[in-house]
């Protein structure tokens, strides 16, 4: 009887474990989101994967763990790991996170790119500028 109930808590710490692992998971899908913005379709496109995977991961534990038996102790656990994920680093981990991110992406990509288009631009200018000049005195001297 001991073996058995010390079998079934490892199961429960396992599922509780799986549970912050597809939390984890899923917040990394969340700051990606959030520094990299994208439209509706890819959005819940991803979020479809996403949870095939977690179901696929949900299954697998299932099945080694169980034999195949769904035990509800299973999917709270699962629910119980992702709750105390939330509660304890994914609150924080995405927001912070997306903003740091943000300002590395701005400062060591955004603004040298947008530096370049504008010193491109201006050069452009003043070299169609020169040969509006020497456009007009063509058109003078003749």
């Amino acid at each position: 009887m001991e073996e058995f109930i010390r079998n079934q808590a490892s199961i429960l710490l396992d599922s509780v474990f799986v549970g912050m692992v597809i939390m984890a998971l899923y917040d990394v899908l969340r700051l990606i989101r959030r520094v990299f913005r994208h439209k509706r379709f890819l959005r819940d496109f991803e979020d479809f994967i996403f949870w095939i995977m977690g179901g696929f991961i949900v299954f697998s534990l299932v099945y080694s763990r169980s034999d195949g038996n769904i035990r509800w102790f299973i999917i709270l656990g699962v629910l119980l790991g992702a709750y105390i994920y939330y509660i304890s680093f994914g609150k924080f981990l995405v927001k912070y996170l997306a903003k740091y991110l943000n300002k590395l992406i701005n400062n060591i990509l955004k603004k040298p790119f947008i530096k370049s288009i504008i010193s491109i631009k201006l050069l452009y200018e003043r070299i169609a500028k020169i040969n509006a000049k020497k456009l007009r005195k063509k058109e003078e001297e003749s």
